[in-house]
């Protein structure tokens, strides 16, 4: 993970990202925001699972951009949708009942 910008980055991404950082925390998760990914965590997960993220344009939906679970290269939600991305990263985050 890189911490700074190199200019190559959406000059959109990292606000988007820091909305969904925002919405995480008010949901009780843990986040680390950088230049180009957010790691979310429950902070009560014996399992310390993670999720790291990035936001980045889909080619498949008109360079649109979107959030991407960076383990898989997965895409997630749009970007313009932070309650909908929010809910399904804290979703796949959620304990095992």
């Amino acid at each position: 993970m890189e911490d700074s910008f190199d200019g190559t980055e959406h000059p959109h991404a990292y606000p988007r990202l820091y909305e969904l950082m925002s919405t995480l925390q008010v949901r009780g998760l843990t986040t680390d925001l950088r230049a180009r990914t957010l790691t979310v965590s429950r902070p009560d997960d014996p399992t310390r699972a993670t999720r790291v993220i990035t936001c980045r344009p889909r080619p498949t939906d008109g360079d649109r951009l979107w959030f991407f679970d960076e383990a898989t290269g997965d895409p997630i939600e749009q970007a313009g949708h932070i309650a909908d991305a929010a809910v399904i990263v804290a979703g796949s985050l959620a304990p095992a009942p």
